[in-house]
C-alpha cells in the first residue's frame, strides 16, 4: 500500500515558516514561489531556505530552448541548434 506524505505548504507569495511552526527535520514549501525550508539545527532555529546559499539558480524549457535563471533574470539560454547565448557582463577563462 502506497503512502503519502505531505509537507506543510502555503500558496502565499514570499511567505516563510516561523521557528515555531516547524519541528526540527520537519519540512515546509511554498507551492506559489516554488521554495523549500527547513529549520537549522544548530542552535539557532533558524528558518532557512533550502538550495539558497548561492541564491536561486534555475532551468526553463520553452519550445527547443533551455534557458537559465539567477534570481529570476535570464543569464543564458541554449536553443536546439547548440548555439549559446550568454547575457550581461561575461569573463572568459582559458585560451583558444
Amino acid at each position: 500500500m502506497a503512502s503519502t506524505i505531505r509537507m506543510k505548504r502555503s500558496a502565499i507569495a514570499t511567505k516563510v515558516p516561523t521557528p515555531a511552526q516547524l519541528d526540527l527535520g520537519e519540512l515546509a514549501i511554498n507551492t506559489r514561489d516554488g521554495k523549500l525550508f527547513l529549520k537549522r539545527a544548530d542552535g539557532s532555529e533558524e528558518i532557512i531556505e533550502v538550495g539558497a546559499r548561492w541564491g536561486a539558480f534555475t532551468a526553463h524549457a520553452a519550445g527547443s530552448s533551455l534557458t537559465f535563471r539567477y534570481n529570476g533574470t535570464d543569464v543564458m539560454t541554449l536553443d536546439g541548434a547548440g548555439n549559446l547565448t550568454l547575457l550581461g557582463d561575461v569573463t572568459a577563462f582559458g585560451s583558444l
